[in-house]
Parts: C-alpha cells; sequence; structure tokens
C-alpha cells in the first residue's frame, strides 16, 4: 500500500496506518514452532521492519528491556497489586466464588434500565465505553450496588456529565412519585 504522503515526510502514524492497512490482507508466514497468532505477529513485525515503520535494533532493544522487567514477575502478580490506578471491576485472576448460571425473571424496573440504556446507546447519547467508564467511576459504591442499580446510577451520571438532565430534576421527580404513591 502507497503512503499517503511521501515516505521521507511521513509522520510515524501515518507509515504505521499504511503498514496496517497493508496488512490486513496478508497470511502470516510459515514459521516452524509457532501458533498462528505468533505467526501473524511475527508477519506483522516483519512487514513493519520492512516498510521502515520499525527499526530492528530497537524492537530488540524494547523487548529485551520487557522480558527482563517481567522476569522478576513469576507468579503474573494480579495488577492490583502492581497498579494504584485498578479500576473496581478489576478483578481478574481473583476468587469469585461461584457463579449461578440459572436463568432468573426481570423486574419491571430492571427491564426499562436495560431498555433506556439501549435507547440512550441507540441514539448516541451514550455508548459502552463511557457506561462501563461511569460504572467504575462509582468507586465503592460500584461493589454496594446490584447490578441493574450500577446501571441505573451509572447511566444517570453520565446524562448529569453531559447536561441532559440535572441532579434537581432528578431529584424532584422522584420526590413527587414518592409523593404519589
Amino acid at each position: 500500500m502507497a503512503l499517503p504522503v511521501d515516505p521521507e515526510t511521513a509522520l510515524p502514524w501515518q507509515k504505521l496506518a499504511a503498514a496496517l492497512s497493508a496488512l490486513v490482507a496478508a497470511e502470516p508466514r510459515e514459521v516452524g514452532g509457532l501458533d498462528q497468532h505468533e505467526a501473524r505477529i511475527q508477519a506483522v513485525a516483519d512487514r513493519l521492519i520492512g516498510q521502515g515503520v520499525l527499526d530492528p535494533a530497537e524492537l530488540s532493544a524494547r523487548m529485551t528491556a520487557l522480558a527482563s522487567r517481567l522476569g522478576g514477575d513469576k507468579d503474573r502478580a494480579h495488577p492490583k497489586t502492581r497498579f494504584s490506578n485498578a479500576r473496581p471491576n478489576d478483578i481478574g485472576g481473583m476468587p469469585g466464588g461461584p457463579v449461578s448460571t440459572a436463568a432468573g425473571t426481570l423486574e419491571d424496573w430492571e427491564r426499562l434500565a436495560v431498555a433506556l440504556g439501549a435507547a440512550m446507546g441507540q441514539h448516541g447519547v451514550t455508548n459502552l465505553h463511557e457506561r462501563r467508564r461511569a460504572a467504575e467511576d462509582l468507586g465503592d459504591d460500584y461493589h454496594r450496588l446490584g447490578y441493574f442499580e450500577r446501571m441505573v446510577q451509572a447511566n444517570a451520571n453520565l446524562l448529569y456529565e453531559k447536561h441532559v438532565l440535572t441532579r434537581e430534576e432528578v431529584d424532584r421527580k422522584i420526590a413527587a412519585l414518592r409523593k404519589a404513591k
């Protein structure tokens, strides 16, 4: 694939984009002893080196540095023990207890929460990544609230952030609903 600009003046991201575009249709070369994923990443590296996007010496130095950093991490400690920015839902590899696979019935408000979330996504008000981030931003409430409660609170927080609703409007509506009961 030709670069959109002269290779001498192309920015690194332009070279990378051109190289990755060329790789979409590329099949990994046969490399003895490598599985398909290992062969594909080797093909990607070979192509990027061949197109001048990656420097083999720099790539080798980065791989050596990475191997050195991971060398002492034989048990691959959970990220929460290594990184302070782990999110509340980052529980991979930690014991979580049994998971019930029995189908349950949803309450009307739970079905409404799912439908509203889907409608907000379909109309471009929010997207999956924003909803996940909003749920993770609940802090201690992430573990205190149930699944659908987290969904509702996360969606409400997104609507507050985007100035679609105000907390005062929601509080007034909740008060009116309680009074009507």
